[in-house]
């Protein structure tokens, strides 16, 4: 009986429990975001009487909030449906995200859960168009898209920061509409070059004003340094003549700091005429030796790099300065200043004797002095400006004790020279085209001549003309050209009196044989210059023709040398290398890479009455040349000590020196004739 009664007991409370019911008609979405309404229909049945509050709670990563609530009071076998709509907002949600489900409760007992779905509060940028490399003043663009978790586009807010290091340069802002934002800026004109970090932060507010969803994206955006100005900077701008010049280029960006870059580096003298042209790095030192005896002076740089050009002075001191030797009994005073060494005395000990010389020399002058006394060995000291410059043990003869003049001693100043130079020249030119023309070389080279293009200056003043006129310029557009240049050094040309039309009229047919053989001749000062560019002579091996045009003029001033008193001053110098190069109006402007130019200068500067080579030309020339490895200060370059000749060429210069001595004898027997 008591089973009976147990089991009535428990299907009436089963019943009971069953009695009433919740249907989700409809799940919720996959995805929500912040903002979002959740849409859940729902329908409540019962079979009794039903009085209770119904729930519904919004579960996320365990933590449960009450979003709904509704008393629900329905009689037996009634229904009834709701469609609860619950904004996603922080006001009645806090801010959940993540995985979550929706509790729909009935009284205590009955509930029901909804399947899991997702809410987000997270914006995806997707940037169309994002420079990431500019300079100042550039407009600088930024666009793209925001999407929504939900794929919903955004309705919000875009702020742009562009920070350097922990400087916020620009903030801008933005809507963006139907997920679409754009920002148009640009860096001030000072901005500093480096890496700029470009925050995008994007967002949604909801009707308080907080922000829910919110996206950002951060990348680098590169601001590059512009050249602005370009500094030439001495390490000393008085130059003392036996010195270097120590300049060199920094090139500043919108900021100031330097860039490395590089620089081509002019030097002008006073009279406005290049003394060296070279391609340096900036911040990179250029030296530039200024010879003992260069004037006094204001001198000119004259710099360019990324098209912005500069010029800055520099002041070449006066120096008095004089160099004495003691040679047995002579005593050689050379002014090696750059002004006249005057009023100055040179006092000399001869054993317990004085005596002092009242030297007034030019410059480069030199004035020979002899010392006599009675025959023995006497202990002599030469002090000059207070400072002892000669002591030595010399064997002496004479009467007495003194110290005399020898006169004539200068340098030669006679047009005598110039016309011994001249014939040399002229017998250079006849050996370069001995080939090419019969002994009377002049006359068939006047009669080819062809009324063509008139003929150049060399520089303004120069004796010489020629229709194959070489200019350096600073900066041009041209061809890239592997050029021989061969640098002929006089180095006494200035202390040579000479009258014009004579050495016009042979100096020019001697240009115009050199024309024949395609060559370029560029003058600077004592310096003359023999191009032999592929763009005239059409072979890009020239470096035979400008050996052989070195060895000859060699051969022949050397041998001039000895067989006259007066001698020529002269150095030979060899280069090979690359040139920019062009042709305007039947002038080859050139501009010199490197050293070229000035490698020739100084291995024909060091020169002394042979032929040096520089590295370059040195590798060109291994085959056919045999030399001695020199180090001249700093420079690497290379003595010729034989080359392989060709027997026409050492017919030649027998035939030529034979010529030298029956000319020689010729003027002496004239000479004694006279008398």
């Amino acid at each position: 009986m008591r089973k009976e009664i147990f089991l009535l007991a428990f299907i009436l409370i089963l019943i009971q429990l069953i009695s009433a019911d919740v249907i989700l008609t409809q799940q919720p979405k996959e995805i929500y975001n912040l903002g979002d309404t959740l849409d859940i229909p729902i329908k409540i049945t019962t079979i009794t009487d039903l009085t209770d509050i119904f729930t519904l709670n919004l579960i996320c990563s365990g933590v449960e909030t009450e979003v709904y609530k509704e008393y629900i009071s329905l009689s037996a076998g009634q229904e009834i449906e709701r469609n609860p709509k619950i904004p996603l907002i922080t006001s009645l949600i806090g801010r959940p995200t993540g995985t979550c489900v929706l509790k729909a409760n009935l009284g205590s007992e009955t509930y029901k859960l909804t399947e899991q779905f997702k809410i987000s509060d997270y914006i995806s940028i997707t940037l169309t168009n994002a420079k990431t490399e500019a300079v100042p003043e550039e407009n600088i663009v930024i666009e793209g898209d925001a999407i929504k978790d939900n794929g919903k586009a955004v309705q919000g807010i875009a702020e742009l920061n562009v920070i350097i290091g922990n400087e916020s340069r620009i903030e801008k802002i933005n809507t963006v509409k139907n997920g679409y934002f754009y920002f148009n800026f640009s860096l001030p004109k000072n901005a500093k070059a480096g890496q700029y970090l470009v925050q995008l932060n994007i967002y949604e507010t909801d009707v308080s004003e907080e922000k829910t969803n919110k996206g950002f994206v951060n990348y680098n955006l590169l601001l590059a340094q512009i050249p602005t100005s370009l500094e030439i900077f001495f390490d000393e701008k008085k130059v003392e003549p036996g010195t270097d010049l120590k300049v060199k280029t920094i090139l500043h960006d919108q900021t100031g700091v330097p860039i490395s870059s590089k620089s081509i580096i002019t030097i002008k003298n006073s009279e406005n005429e290049i003394m060296e042209q070279v391609e340096k790095n900036t911040d990179e030192f250029l030296k530039y030796p200024i010879e003992y005896n260069e004037p006094a002076s204001e001198w000119t740089v004259v710099a360019i790099s990324n098209r912005i050009t500069s010029e800055a002075t520099f002041n070449i001191t006066e120096k008095k300065d004089v160099e004495i030797n003691l040679v047995n009994r002579s005593v050689l005073i050379a002014n090696k200043g750059n002004i006249p060494y005057c009023n100055e005395s040179v006092l000399v000990k001869i054993g317990n004797d004085s005596i002092n010389i009242d030297v007034c020399l030019e410059v480069d002058e030199e004035q020979e002095y002899i010392i006599t006394a009675p025959e023995g060995e006497y202990e002599v000291e030469i002090i000059s400006e207070g400072e002892e410059k000669i002591k030595q043990s010399v064997l002496l003869t004479g009467r007495a004790i003194d110290v005399k003049e020898i006169s004539g001693k200068s340098f030669a100043r006679r047009s005598f020279v110039w016309i011994f130079l001249i014939a040399i020249l002229g017998f250079v030119a006849f050996l370069l085209f001995k080939k090419g023309y019969n002994r009377n070389f002049i006359g068939r080279i006047t009669k080819k001549r062809k009324k063509t293009k008139p003929s150049a200056p060399l520089v303004k003043g120069s004796l010489l003309k020629t229709k194959n006129k070489a200019d350096l310029s600073l900066s041009i557009k041209g061809d890239k050209q592997n050029v021989s240049i061969v640098c002929l050094h006089i180095k006494n040309l200035k202390e040579i009196e000479v009258k014009k039309d004579s050495v016009e009229e042979s100096l020019q047919k001697i240009v115009e044989l050199v024309e024949s053989k395609k060559g370029y001749i560029y003058e600077n000062n004592e310096h003359l210059f023999f191009i032999f560019a592929p763009i005239n002579t059409k072979t890009f091996k020239n470096e035979r023709t400008a050996i052989e045009v070195a060895q000859t003029i060699e051969k022949a001033l050397t041998e001039g040398n000895r067989l006259y008193k007066e001698k020529i001053d002269f150095g030979i110098g060899l280069n090979y290398g690359t040139i920019i190069a062009k042709k305007e109006k039947g002038i080859m402007e050139f501009m010199s890479m490197g050293t070229l130019v000035t490698t020739a200068k100084r291995t024909a500067t060091a020169s002394k009455e042979n032929i040096f080579l520089g590295e370059k030309m040195h590798d060109k020339l291994r085959a056919i040349v045999k030399t001695e490895k020199i180090l001249h200060g700093k420079t690497e370059m290379y003595k010729i000590k034989e080359i392989k000749a060709k027997e026409d060429h050492k017919n030649f210069l027998s035939n030529f020196v034979k010529r030298l001595e029956k000319e020689k004898a010729e003027r002496e027997e004239k000479e004694k004739s006279k008398k």
